[in-house]
C-alpha cells in the first residue's frame, strides 16, 4: 500500500534532459511517465511541478550565465516549464494515465489555467496533474511553486526527488558529511540546509507542509519515492 494518498512531486528540470541534463531525452521522460503511472495505477493521486534547468535557469541556485535581466529570466524559466509539462504530460498519455497540464500562464498551447478547486476534482478522480509556470512571479523558484500547488490540493508531502539520498548536515561530497533521516523546519531554516531554497522552505513549515527529499534517478527510484518506499530524509515539525 502507498504510504501518501496525495503527493505533489517536484522534479528537477535535468531529470527530463537524460545523462547530461540538458534538452529533453526521450528515454528520461519515458521513463519518468511509466514510473509514475505505476504509482498512480496504485492509488497515488499524483500532481508534478517539474523546473526547467534542462532548458533554462531562472530563479533558484544555480542562475543561468545569460545576461537577461532577472525578471526577464524568470520569465523565460516560467515559459521552459511549459514546454517540460507538454512532453511529460504526452508521455503520461502514452502510457495509459490520464494526465492535465494546468498552467499559471496565460495562453499557453495544450493546457489549462491552474484552479484549486479544478484540480482537487481531477486528483480525485485519478488524474495526474503536471503543473507549469512556476507561480506565475519573478523572484520565486519551483521549489516555491511546488510548495504553493501542494498546499492548494491538500497535498500529503512535497516529494523532492534529487541526485543524493536525502538531506545532509553539509555539502554530501565533503568527508564526513551525514545524512539526516529526520530534520526539523526549525534546523533546515537555521542551518540554511541546501536542499531547497529558503522561500519555499519558509512557506512549507508555516503551514506543516512535510516535505520528502530522496534520491530520484535511476530506474524504480521515482517510483518507490512516490509509494513512500525510498530511503530519504523526511523535513517537518517533528525533532530529531
Amino acid at each position: 500500500m502507498p504510504r501518501f494518498g496525495r503527493v505533489l512531486l517536484k522534479l528537477s528540470g535535468e531529470m527530463l534532459g537524460g545523462p547530461d541534463g540538458h534538452g529533453l531525452d526521450q528515454a528520461a521522460i519515458s521513463r519518468i511517465a511509466a514510473e509514475i503511472a505505476s504509482a498512480a495505477g496504485n492509488g497515488v493521486q499524483i500532481a508534478v511541478v517539474p523546473g526547467a534547468g534542462n532548458l533554462c535557469r531562472g530563479a533558484g541556485p544555480n542562475p543561468s550565465r545569460l545576461t537577461v535581466s532577472r525578471q526577464k529570466l524568470d520569465a523565460m524559466g516560467m515559459l521552459a516549464t511549459t514546454i517540460n509539462c507538454i512532453a511529460l504530460a504526452d508521455a503520461l498519455e502514452q502510457a495509459g494515465i490520464p494526465a492535465v497540464h494546468m498552467t499559471s500562464l496565460a495562453g499557453i498551447p495544450e493546457s489549462i489555467p491552474f484552479r484549486h478547486d479544478l484540480a482537487n476534482k481531477l486528483l480525485a478522480d485519478g488524474t495526474v496533474l503536471v503543473i507549469s509556470g512556476g507561480t506565475g512571479l519573478p523572484f520565486f523558484s519551483t521549489d516555491t511553486a511546488a510548495c504553493v500547488r501542494g498546499l492548494q490540493i491538500g497535498a500529503a508531502v512535497v516529494l523532492k526527488a534529487t541526485q543524493v539520498d536525502g538531506v545532509y548536515d553539509r555539502d554530501p561530497r565533503q568527508r564526513g558529511a551525514r545524512r539526516l533521516a529526520k530534520v526539523s523546519f526549525e534546523r533546515a531554516l537555521r542551518d540554511r540546509l541546501a536542499f531547497m531554497d529558503q522561500p519555499a522552505l519558509a512557506l512549507a513549515a508555516e503551514h506543516g507542509l512535510p516535505v520528502l527529499v530522496f534520491q530520484g534517478h535511476g530506474k524504480g527510484a521515482l517510483a518507490a519515492g512516490l509509494m513512500g518506499r525510498a530511503k530519504g530524509s523526511l523535513v517537518g515539525n517533528e525533532q530529531e
